[in-house]
């Protein structure tokens, strides 16, 4: 038996010892409670997580609420999530290519407003979408970017901050645009001041005042000003009491007992950084190393072989002109016939770094990150080198499952409570193209006659992909509009713009019949 084997089985026989004695001392007050107790320390080692032996007895997370390790880490998490976001090209560059396969220009809106036989109303969803789309473009309180570029933005703040604010405010400088605009706000703008239980019996959590009774947000604290900002130095800060129907709080929920969100890339960011740290390591290494070309060993101690460098023992140098040879050269140069000094040998510099293990340890290092954020190896690294069509096809498809997570999580935590302040603000400027008579006893009735059409990706192998979407068709188990949907299309839009199409070719058709038919008469004539 290994000493491992001895000490699990010691460990064993004194929990076993440990239990035999507790439950004894309970059973002298309630046998059923004792025997309660014994069998749920024999479950308890039945299970591998619950062994506390040898080396994984050092692994003893403490049990906390989801809200209190978010906050615990909140900070460092986030400082650490943003400085890699912007300094680690890997990361950065990820975050790109997730915003452009996610939000991409812009998940723009569906109006599914219907006539009184129960169709869609194509003529009203166009004025409404048309209506949206210029408001987009001025829908950003700082007047900087539009509503895709801010789609953007939060979608890059959760995965660096795990969380932001939209406070909706009001325009009215731009006549005949719906004067709903959006202010962004960072988590950091939250007063962590207002903690605890307040006055009114309400409770706060770093800033949320929360109904105590439902735990649902009754007020945010904002400060006046982001307490990191240079301006903000010696200034007194004071926070904004706004009602919760004023601000959509952005986060995902990953526990039951969470109140705010968690950076999405705090599993990767310490692999990410660690790894480029080692990079940066190794390129030094290896500059350093490439900067020396030879080296000189001299058989005479103390002798002086240039650049001010003593080789040797502490003894008296010898002089160059006892030796009658030239002093060492200091670099080497092309072409050049150099005679050393005396008892001088020469060996060239072989650099060891980056050396054949650098590469293998980065690409698994790369693959634990890439996991982290939902993509491909490949994807992650630019790297296709190494794939196959097949494999970069799966790897394709499955990353964009990840994708389409993170339109939907948009779509229900931005854009539909977006569209609903949207057309809520539309209804009270007297902007709406339809009227709603029935909008203030129901409201949410019209809020969800709307929905984001998400951006689509091509076909990976346009002939088969299309060969199959026909016979999902043809099979009636798919519909023209899903597919068109699929592909990032509208399929209302496509048959406007066929009909318009069509209606072209056609008027263009006549034309060139009656140019052929006016030259065969000018023919005639002469």
């Amino acid at each position: 038996m290994s000493g491992r084997d001895t000490n699990k089985s010691l460990s064993q026989k004194f929990y076993d010892r440990y239990t035999s004695l507790i439950g004894g001392a309970i059973s002298l007050l309630s046998p059923a409670r004792a025997a309660g107790f014994v069998y749920g320390r024999q479950m308890y080692r039945t299970f591998a997580a619950g062994t506390t032996l040898d080396a994984d007895k050092n692994f003893r997370p403490r049990l906390r609420s989801g809200d209190a390790e978010v906050k615990r880490a909140y900070k460092l998490v986030a400082a650490r999530c943003r400085d890699q976001a912007e300094n680690n090209s890997l990361i950065s560059g990820a975050l790109d290519r997730i915003g452009n396969n996610v939000v991409r220009s812009g998940i723009m809106p569906k109006f599914k407003f219907r006539t009184r036989d129960g169709k869609l109303d194509r003529e009203v969803n166009k004025n409404w979408r048309t209506g949206f789309l210029r408001w987009a473009r001025y829908c950003d309180s700082t007047g900087h970017d539009s509503y895709g570029a801010l789609q953007r933005l939060g979608l890059r703040h959760m995965w660096s901050d795990g969380q932001y604010f939209i406070h909706r405010t009001w325009d009215t400088s731009r006549p005949g645009i719906v004067p709903l605009r959006l202010e962004f706000l960072e988590f950091d703008q939250l007063d962590a001041l207002v903690d605890g239980v307040l006055a009114n019996g309400n409770i706060a959590r770093k800033g949320i005042e929360h109904d105590a009774a439902t735990g649902r947000p009754l007020f945010y604290h904002i400060l006046d000003h982001h307490p990191g900002d240079y301006l903000a130095l010696g200034r007194r800060s004071t926070s904004r009491r706004i009602p919760a129907a004023d601000i959509i709080h952005v986060w995902d929920r990953r526990r039951i007992s969470q109140y705010s969100g968690i950076a999405w890339m705090v599993a990767v960011v310490m692999e990410a950084y660690r790894m480029e740290d080692f990079r940066h390591i190794t390129q030094d290494a290896a500059r350093l190393q490439a900067t020396f070309a030879a080296f000189l060993k001299s058989a005479f101690p103390g002798f002086q072989l240039g650049g001010g460098l003593s080789f040797g023992g502490q003894s008296a140098p010898i002089k160059p002109g006892e030796t009658g040879v030239t002093q060492a050269p200091t670099e080497i140069k092309s072409g050049i016939i150099q005679g050393l000094p005396t008892g001088t040998d020469i060996t060239f510099a072989s650099p060891s770094q980056p050396g054949n293990y650098y590469e293998p340890f980065v690409k698994d290092s790369q693959r634990w990150q890439s996991a982290g954020l939902g993509m491909s190896f490949e994807a992650y690294t630019n790297n296709y080198t190494d794939a196959s069509y097949a494999s970069s096809r799966s790897g394709s498809l499955e990353e964009r499952l990840s994708y389409r997570s993170q339109q939907q999580f948009t779509e229900e935590q931005v854009n539909r409570r977006v569209l609903a302040w949207y057309i809520e603000a539309a209804y009270l400027s007297g902007l709406a193209p339809v009227k709603m008579p029935n909008y203030a006893k129901d409201p949410d009735f019209y809020h969800e006659l709307a929905e984001g059409q998400f951006p689509g990706w091509g076909w990976v192998d346009p002939s088969n992909d299309a060969n199959a979407a026909e016979k999902l068709i043809d099979l009636d188990i798919d519909t023209r509009r899903n597919q068109a949907s699929q592909r990032g299309n509208d399929w209302d839009e496509i048959i406007d713009e066929l009909n318009e199409e069509e209606d072209s070719l056609i008027e263009l058709a006549e034309k060139k019949a009656r140019r052929k038919s006016l030259e065969g008469q000018s023919n005639v004539n002469q």
